[in-house]
């Protein structure tokens, strides 16, 4: 049974062994979007540059907590290993630093942000209508006006977007299978989150579909997704955003379609700001 020979050293190799092994697993977990994010080539290595760079020092950590026991009993020949390994981890922890930095230190790269001018007619928050005409309604929004757009929805995003002869708008898919493209009726605080992100990315006009509501109150009560409404309504009006909810009056009761209609504006009015 191996046992420890130098307890301090052991107990910090060990809580820098899981701290960089966390950092690795996140760093790999969000690699493939990040990567997408990213775009140019030139990002892409400097990020694979920090993955490796931690990668070393996982291993190398590794081999630190193996030397304060039994087992490596502070080989010289590993401690040398471990040394070299540090010293390549921290050189590319620091060229994929520089590699980030110095193109905007140079001026070669530069952050702008997005924004457009508002359409003066349009008055932004919250809108309630029948799912005909949501849909058509969310759809002109998307194709001739050029908003960016995101709906959730209970169809599963390739379905939903081809109903609507759609090709790239995203779709939360509200659903309780184990899926990439799904998210949990219950999981209010994370819809929330995404559609709350969602409105403030950029300076510009864009619109949310919420397509069913009745599922949230049938997974989460009737006072949850009222809130959860109302708030999304709130950050729209801040955010330069529409958001179009779907109501199926007769699958509501009197007092949910009451607060429902009193909070939202309807369709119609919509409607008519387009139609001018």
């Amino acid at each position: 049974m191996p046992e420890i020979i130098s307890m301090g050293y052991f107990i910090r190799d060990l809580i820098v062994l899981v701290a960089t092994s966390i950092i690795v697993v996140v760093l790999l977990a969000m690699g493939g979007k990040t990567k997408k994010n990213l775009g140019f080539g030139y990002f892409i290595r400097a990020f694979d540059s920090l993955l490796l760079a931690f990668l070393l020092v996982v291993v190398a950590q590794v081999i630190g907590v193996l030397l304060r026991t039994t087992v490596l009993n502070n080989d010289p020949t590993y401690s040398w290993i471990r040394s070299v390994m540090l010293t390549a981890g921290a050189l590319l922890l620091l060229v994929s630093s520089v590699m980030i930095y110095l193109p905007f230190a140079r001026g070669e790269y530069m952050i702008v942000p997005i924004a457009s001018e508002p359409v003066d007619s349009l008055r932004y928050g919250a809108y309630w209508g029948d799912r005909e005409r949501a849909h058509r309604i969310f759809v002109e929004l998307a194709k001739r006006y050029r908003m960016p757009g995101i709906a959730v929805t209970r169809d599963p995003p390739d379905m939903f977007r081809k109903k609507l002869g759609l090709k790239l708008i995203p779709v939360m898919w509200v659903s309780t299978v184990q899926h990439d493209d799904a998210v949990s009726p219950t999981k209010l605080e994370v819809i929330m989150d995404n559609l709350r992100r969602f409105l403030e990315m950029a300076n510009i006009d864009k619109v949310i579909l919420i397509d069913c509501v009745e599922y949230f109150i049938l997974e989460n009560g009737e006072d949850a997704v009222l809130k959860f409404i109302t708030s999304i309504k709130d950050f729209a009006t801040l955010n330069r955003g529409l958001v179009i909810v779907t109501v199926d009056r007769e699958s509501l009761d009197e007092r949910t379609f009451s607060i429902l209609t009193s909070e939202l504006k309807p369709i119609s009015n919509l409607e008519k700001t387009l139609a001018h």
